[in-house]
């Protein structure tokens, strides 16, 4: 408060502050008017911080990245709000499930899509916290309410990590209006064939319906039953056996692996 004064600058200022009171200081900060009322000398406050909480949401071209390369020493001046979401989801640790957040989402559409999806991420990603949601028939819907739980989508971390699942047989222009509402275009996968069925791994298929993996393209789903082989299998059961014969070095279809696995797995980072 010494009026010698006009900048001050402050190393750390969230060290011994609990969260709460780190916000009451960023807002006293940012708030001239009650900044004056004790040191209305001051032109201007610079804070070196770590906290996410000292960032400026409502001017973000008051905050700056520093960053050191060898002895070169950058600072670049935030200028949108993604490059802000980014700034503070690299403060957070660049971890949505330090948040106690998933790492991504997948909507599918079919009863039997969310279980087998879920086992082929415990499988391949343990440890990693992803949602799998069931639309029950209404995907546009499931996604809109994701969004806006989400917030922004535009802007929001999660919308790299958020996937959508269909079948080949889905409501004309589903994909486009996804897009359109949000959802980046390679993450809306659309099946050659109308099941997940299809994308199932072919040798455990093959093992269920007693028959070589060159066998599987007489694969027949009608309704809610499936048939190979002379054998007849309902949508549920068939399921349940593929994940429970399913393990982590179980060869999945390529199409699976290409239009799913891979993404994700890029998103995740793993």
């Amino acid at each position: 408060m010494d009026e010698q004064f006009d900048v001050m600058l402050i190393d750390e200022p969230e060290l011994g502050l609990s969260p709460r009171v780190q916000g009451e200081l960023s807002r006293f900060f940012s708030d001239k008017e009650k900044r004056d009322q004790f040191m209305p000398h001051l032109k201007g406050i610079f804070v070196a911080t770590h906290s996410h909480i000292f960032l400026d949401r409502l001017n973000i071209g008051n905050n700056f990245t520093v960053t050191k390369t060898d002895k070169n020493v950058e600072i670049r001046q935030v200028e949108s709000m993604t490059q802000l979401h980014d700034l503070q989801f690299n403060m957070l640790g660049n971890s949505l499930e330090a948040l106690f957040l998933p790492s991504a989402f997948v909507i599918c559409e079919g009863k039997t899509d969310k279980p087998f999806i879920e086992r082929l991420i415990q499988l391949r990603h343990p440890g990693r916290r992803v949602l799998v949601l069931e639309s029950q028939g209404d995907v546009k819907r499931m996604f809109r309410t994701l969004s806006q739980s989400l917030g922004d989508i535009y802007k929001s971390p999660f919308r790299s990590r958020t996937f959508i699942v269909l079948d080949s047989v889905h409501t004309q222009g589903t994909r486009q209006d996804l897009i359109d509402m949000g959802a980046i275009p390679d993450n809306v996968i659309v099946w050659d064939k109308n099941g997940i069925e299809y994308v199932y791994p072919p040798e455990v298929v093959a093992q269920v319906f007693n028959c070589g993996t060159s066998h599987l393209s007489s694969l027949a789903i009608t309704d809610d039953e499936v048939s190979l082989n002379g054998i007849t299998r309902r949508k549920t059961a068939l399921c349940a056996e593929v994940i429970a014969i399913m393990t982590m070095e179980t060869e999945q279809s390529d199409e699976l692996k290409q239009r799913l696995l891979g993404p994700l797995a890029a998103a995740l980072g793993s």
